[in-house]
């Protein structure tokens, strides 16, 4: 047994909101100085590996901790709340995971892979955004036929933890059919490197760096699904992993919201001079704030609980994962906004939590399927429901 495995297996019962919760005390210690640096944080992930946080999703029969979509959304918000960065990189490792915790237990044969995560630390990643614009989910990077498997050239952005991650996800297009392909790509592979361009307004520690593939051989047994491509969001493997992405990333979206009250709440509650603040409008603010966090909060709850319990029907259950980012993300957005009223002019500041919050937070607007495709892919389901 190795002593990743060890770890795992002592490690087995615990608690995961407590485990996130104090990483994310630790990891906020070190927050601003990865924040100013655009560091990735590479010892976030020691501890998360070193703890079992970041094989958590994997079944227990496979040396995991064996929680559910609910538990994980759970621990994924207290993680935002230390570093927002950390628990939005390792969001692009769970949310696979997790798919691939599902497809086992429905007789997948994902159950290797889950092992390695187990024994060996190994870190998933994903590189499905490409748009700088609301678009169709596709992507133009081709996927050649040759004898064994394709060739693909092409450059993957935003390939969060690319620092990190052992193995990719790449969504690529059959260069014949014009099939989308979701292909595993080790980073060791030849051809493969990362050009280091990740330098942003936020979640500047997410080491969300361009994957660059220049020629690289992927073999058949690397394809893991294959979707229609006129209308690949409807495959069921898309909707699968789409839910545990819209999910998990909007608890990291939750947990930045629930900080930044604390934060607000102290400044309100706080000695420092006030001479100008009104107590009155300073509790409408503070009302504001509470029922904006509670938005999120309540949304989580919900439909999380219902996702958690069900998710057979890949199309329904990817709808209701899009009702959630649709309001969870927003509201979050807002109630950062109103922490940062609430605590004025100090949160402009560099030093000031709140500053690099509201940063943050604006990361849940990109990610796909954003407004307005997900809005139009919501109304289009709920309409094919109804009729």
């Amino acid at each position: 047994m190795t002593t990743t495995t060890a770890k795992m297996n002592s490690a087995a019962g615990t608690d995961l909101v407590r485990l996130a919760t104090e990483l994310a005390d630790e990891f906020r210690e070190r927050a601003a100085g990865y924040d100013l640096a655009g560091e990735f944080p590479h010892t976030n992930y020691d501890r998360m590996r070193d703890t079992g946080y970041l094989a958590a999703l994997v079944p227990v029969e496979l040396g995991g901790l064996g929680v559910g979509l609910r538990e994980m959304m759970r621990g994924q918000e207290a993680l935002a709340r230390g570093c927002a960065s950390t628990a939005l990189a390792v969001n692009m490792h769970h949310f696979q995971v997790g798919a691939m915790a599902d497809g086992w237990r429905s007789g997948a044969p994902t159950g290797p892979l889950l092992e390695r995560i187990v024994q060996e630390g190994l870190v998933l990643g994903s590189t499905a955004a490409e748009a700088v614009v609301a678009g169709e989910w596709t992507t133009p990077t081709e996927a050649v036929p040759v004898d064994g498997g394709y060739r693909v050239t092409g450059r993957k952005y935003f390939a969060s933890q690319a620092p990190r991650m052992d193995i990719a996800r790449v969504n690529v297009r059959h260069a014949e059919t014009g099939e989308i392909l979701v292909v595993a790509v080790p980073m060791s592979a030849e051809g493969v490197s990362v050009d280091e361009t990740w330098d942003t307004m936020g979640m500047r520690a997410t080491g969300s760096h361009d994957m660059v593939m220049d020629d690289v051989f992927v073999s058949d047994a690397a394809v893991g699904i294959t979707l229609p491509s006129d209308s690949p969001t409807r495959a069921p493997g898309f909707a699968g992993v789409a839910t545990w992405f819209l999910t998990l990333m909007s608890s990291v979206c939750q947990g930045i919201a629930v900080e930044a009250r604390e934060l607000a709440l102290s400044v309100a509650a706080g000695t420092s001079p006030s001479n100008f603040r009104n107590q009155a409008l300073t509790d409408v603010l503070l009302g504001e704030l509470e029922v904006s966090v509670e938005t999120g909060r309540s949304t989580l709850e919900a439909i999380g609980g219902e996702l958690d319990a069900n998710r057979t029907d890949p199309q329904r259950a990817l709808t209701r994962a899009l009702v959630l980012k649709e309001i969870v993300v927003p509201s979050a957005v807002a109630s950062v906004g109103k922490a940062v009223q609430v605590s004025g002019g100090r949160s402009f500041f560099r030093k000031s939590p709140l500053e690099w919050l509201a940063r943050d937070v604006q990361a849940g607007l990109f990610h796909p399927p954003s407004a307005p495709v997900s809005f139009q892919m919501l109304g289009e389901r709920v309409r094919e429901s109804r009729a």
